[in-house]
C-alpha cells in the first residue's frame, strides 16, 4: 500500500494535480456516534446511514433482522400488491457463491455475515406494467436498508442489474422461483468500533429539482 501511495503522489506532482478533498477521499466513523443517531429524528437518522464495506465480527441476531422485516411491512406498493419477496442467506458457501455471481463486491464480501436478496413476485402485475416491480422493489429495498440501520445492522446495496441470462443462472443456483425477479442484493453485518467509508460527495437537491407551477 505504501508503494501505491508513493506512486500516486508522484503522479499528482508530475501532472500538477491538486486533489479536491471536498469531493473525494474517506471519512472515519465511530460506532457509538452512529448508534446514538439511530434513534434521532429522521433528518438526523437518514443522514447517518452509509454503505459499509468494512464489517465487524459481532454476530447479527435474527431478532434484529426480523424486527427490520417487520418495520418494512408498510412499504407502499402499486395497488397494495405487496410483491416483495426476501431470500436470506447465512450459509458461508452460499454467500460466497452469490457474491461471486453478483460480480460487484469482490474486495469486501468475505466480511458479510449474510445476504438479503430482495425479489419481486412478477405475478402481482399485469402485462402492461413491465417495470412496476422494479419501482415497488426499489421502494422496499430503501425502506429495508433504513430498517436495518435502525436495528444497528451495517449494510450495503449491491446491484442486480444483470442481463436476463445471468439472472436466470443466479436464480437457478440460489433456488429462486421462476416467477420472481431479483431487484437488489443487500450485504449485511455488524459495525466495527471505528471504520471508514468513501466520502461520496452528493449533489445539492437544487441541481436536480424543477418547480413546475
Amino acid at each position: 500500500m505504501t508503494v501505491i501511495k508513493q506512486q500516486l503522489q508522484s503522479f499528482l506532482e508530475k501532472h500538477r494535480i491538486q486533489p479536491d478533498t471536498a469531493y473525494a477521499g474517506i471519512v472515519w466513523f465511530d460506532h457509538e456516534d452512529i448508534k446514538a443517531k439511530e434513534n434521532e429524528p429522521f433528518r438526523i437518522f437518514s443522514q447517518s446511514r452509509y454503505s459499509i464495506r468494512d464489517f465487524g465480527m459481532d454476530p447479527v441476531s435474527q431478532d434484529k433482522l426480523e424486527d427490520a422485516f417487520k418495520l418494512c411491512e408498510r412499504t407502499p406498493s402499486a395497488c397494495n400488491r405487496q410483491s416483495a419477496r426476501l431470500h436470506v442467506f447465512t450459509d458461508r458457501d452460499k454467500i460466497n457463491q452469490l457474491c461471486k455471481m453478483q460480480m460487484g463486491c469482490k474486495g469486501f464480501y468475505k466480511s458479510f455475515q449474510g445476504l438479503i436478496l430482495v425479489c419481486a413476485d412478477m405475478t402481482c402485475y399485469s402485462f402492461h406494467e413491465p417495470n412496476q416491480y422494479f419501482v415497488d422493489g426499489g421502494l422496499y429495498s430503501m425502506n429495508l436498508m433504513y430498517a436495518l440501520h435502525a436495528n444497528d445492522i451495517a449494510n450495503i446495496p449491491l446491484t442486480m442489474g444483470h442481463k436476463t441470462k445471468h439472472l436466470k443462472a443466479i436464480k437457478k443456483a440460489m433456488s429462486i422461483p421462476a416467477n420472481e425477479m431479483p431487484i437488489l442484493l443487500i450485504g449485511y453485518g455488524s459495525y466495527k468500533d471505528k471504520w471508514k467509508v468513501a466520502a461520496s460527495k452528493r449533489k445539492s437537491w437544487k441541481s436536480y429539482v424543477s418547480w413546475n407551477s
